[in-house]
């Protein structure tokens, strides 16, 4: 290289390095200048630019476009609020409105801030495409953020060093990520689609929340679109908030209220006052422009609710259509558009339909059996969850045709880190039930959850007494799974792969079964006393066993799926453990049922001379096995000769 060239290229660099540095100490000056008294709404009006990706207007922002947006902007700088929560139809501007705060807080006033999306996968494609857009078409943001084509460590899809601040996205469904750093500002969006227990560590949101403790000037923001009424994240939040709704004043008698899809009428697209039933058209309602009107104004957290209804690019019409082609599907078993439409053009939540089991009903038919172990039972297994304090377990007694009888259900309290709470579990081992005639039986095989945090502790458990019928298993969804399956990795020997929703359908069928016989269930109660709890089932026991509900969706691709979902926060000990039993079963045997009916023929209840009729359940599967059996003994003892 020339030496003209050579020194042209230093001073460059020299400048480079100099403009850098001027960049920086101007932006330093910037952070040490107290910030100018300008709002959200205001910074977003001035400097905010749109791309083309992001809206169908792109340009400079318009409040005029979004004015349900303004009153919420104002509240993100407003120092005695904490706590937001959006509630609203898609493509309403939840994640807008963020990103303009993102914006004012880089550009005036610099503060750390987390961005929990659903996935990781999909914090990343709001980094790429949300973000990173904000940033390269925002001018007043040029030198305050990495550039996207630098190779800077400060620069990461996930984590961007900003001037003053940093910026981390990560998904719900990463411990790591969540507790990374403490931060003020949190940002939850799309939080009904986050996972109700993040790793057996608790709620992802509390957890996530903590991380805020030190900051006196905290404040998350929580935006999504609602999905079931039992589990709805943002719905229990929303209850709790000051309820704000995106109101318009009726033409007629000046009262205000929020369009309701109730009261739309289909035939003239006119919307029904609640006050005093007068119909307007949108541009009627409209005329007056909109207000937020709480209900209940003195709540800590302020919450705001909007519908598709007043969608600024989406007509009454549209809407219609939409509802009329949902409802067709309906009538024709597919509940999908409906839920979609209910949950993404109304923000409303949808409420699970259908058969379900009730957990009263359940407490309400307990039985007092005659013996530790009823006539008919089989075999006993025993399936137990693990906690972070506490091992919850139950026994539970197997019959012909799968009809189960409920033994024992407990928790033992205490660290499974240490070996007390193991130590119950062994007393449980090597305890005997005792049928009326005296016989007993011992537990034949145990399903240790490894889930959790516990799964070095349930392995040398299980590891230690593999001989003695226990078994470590692992859970995994899909219905077409098989229900039991040795683990095919080396590192994981011994384990058991368990297929949880094939056995879920199978329990909740069995408990809708209401008469003694294949499948039904027994659980225990006191002799004397109805409203006494048994060995552990009480009221505390049949809900967790009946929380869960099988829902149908439609994924991304179009496809249906189902799905097993719990409220939020809501306990299901009693049902993991009643799958982890079954599950032991079929572990002791791939034809469970085959030797269910062998050990049935057996009869180890049965007293001295005790006909075999006297179980017979009336639907002719004792007979018929008996008669099998009776037959087969008869053709061996023809080919040895005996004479009958």
């Amino acid at each position: 290289m020339p030496d003209w060239m050579t020194r042209k290229k230093r001073k460059m660099s020299r400048n480079t390095e100099f403009d850098k540095t001027a960049n920086i100490f101007i932006s330093l000056l910037g952070i040490l200048r107290p910030p100018p008294a300008l709002k959200v709404w205001q910074w977003a009006e001035k400097y905010r630019i749109m791309s083309n990706v992001e809206t169908s207007s792109p340009g400079p922002w318009d409040n005029q476009r979004t004015p349900y947006l303004v009153e919420i902007m104002e509240r993100l700088t407003d120092p005695t609020v904490s706590k937001i929560v959006f509630l609203a139809a898609r493509q309403m501007g939840k994640s807008t409105v963020f990103l303009n705060y993102l914006g004012y807080l880089i550009h005036i006033n610099p503060s750390p801030v987390i961005i929990i999306q659903p996935t990781g996968e999909l914090a990343e494609k709001f980094s790429k495409t949300r973000v990173s857009n904000m940033f390269r078409d925002t001018p007043c943001l040029k030198g305050l953020v990495p550039d996207d084509k630098s190779r800077d460590s400060d620069n990461k899809i996930l984590y961007k060093e900003c001037v003053g601040m940093f910026l981390i996205l990560t998904g719900a469904n990463s411990t790591a990520g969540i507790i990374s750093m403490p931060v003020p500002i949190l940002y939850f969006d799309e939080i009904d689609q986050y996972p109700h227990d993040l790793s057996k560590q608790g709620d992802v949101i509390s957890i996530a929340e903590k991380m805020q403790t030190n900051y006196p000037n905290r404040k998350s923001i929580y935006t999504s679109t609602p999905t079931l009424k039992s589990i709805s994240r943002i719905d229990a939040l929303f209850e709790t908030s000051s309820k704000h709704r995106w109101s318009h004043e009726c033409p007629s008698c000046g009262e205000w209220s929020q369009f309701s899809w109730r009261n739309l009428n289909f035939e003239t697209m006119k919307m029904r006052c609640p006050h005093c039933e007068e119909l307007h058209t949108r541009r009627e309602w409209e005329a007056g422009g909109g207000e937020w009107v709480a209900e209940n104004p003195e709540a800590k957290v302020i919450g705001y609710h909007i519908n598709a209804l007043d969608h600024p690019s989406v007509t009454w019409d549209d809407l219609v259509e939409e509802f009329i082609e949902a409802t067709a599907a309906e009538k024709k078993g597919d509940f999908s558009l409906l839920i979609t439409f209910i949950n993404s053009r109304l923000a409303e939540s949808w409420e699970l339909r259908g058969e379900v089991v009730e957990s009263h009903a359940l407490e309400s038919r307990r039985e007092a059996y005659e013996a530790e172990l009823p006539d008919g039972v089989c075999v006993l297994t025993m399936g137990v969850d693990t906690q972070d304090n506490r091992l919850a377990y139950e026994v539970v007694g197997w019959g012909l045709g799968f009809e189960s009888w409920g033994i024992e259900y407990g928790e033992i309290f205490g660290d499974p880190r240490q070996g007390d709470v193991w130590n119950r579990i062994d007393d449980l081992l090597k305890r005997t039930w005792s049928y009326r005639n005296g016989k007993q039986l011992k537990i034949k095989r145990i399903a240790i959850d490894t889930g959790g945090h516990m799964t070095t502790q349930v392995y040398n458990y299980c590891r230690a007494r593999k001989t003695r019928g226990v078994y470590p298993i692992k859970g995994q969804g899909g219905e077409k799974l098989p229900l039991t399956r040795p683990a095919k990795k080396s590192r994981e020997k011994g384990l058991f792969i368990v297929g949880v929703d094939g056995i879920k359908s199978d329990i909740v069928s069995w408990l809708k079964v209401n008469k003694p016989g294949d499948g039904y269930c027994h659980f225990p109660k006191d002799k004397d006393i109805d409203n006494i709890s048994v060995n552990g089932y009480d009221a505390i026991y049949f809900e967790m066993l009946t929380v869960e509900q099988k829902v149908r969706r439609q994924d991304k691709k179009g496809f249906t799926r189902y799905e097993w979902i719990k409220p939020a926060g809501a306990r299901n000990e009693s049902f993991d453990c009643r799958i982890y039993a079954r599950a032991a079963l079929r572990i002791m045997s791939s034809k469970d049922d085959i030797m269910l009916k062998q050990i049935f023929l057996r009869e180890p209840w049965a007293f001295p001379g005790q006909a075999v009729k006297n179980m017979d359940r009336g639907d002719g599967a004792v007979t018929s096995v008996k008669k099998k059996q009776q037959v087969g003994r008869n053709t061996q003892a023809r080919q040895k000769g005996i004479e009958l």
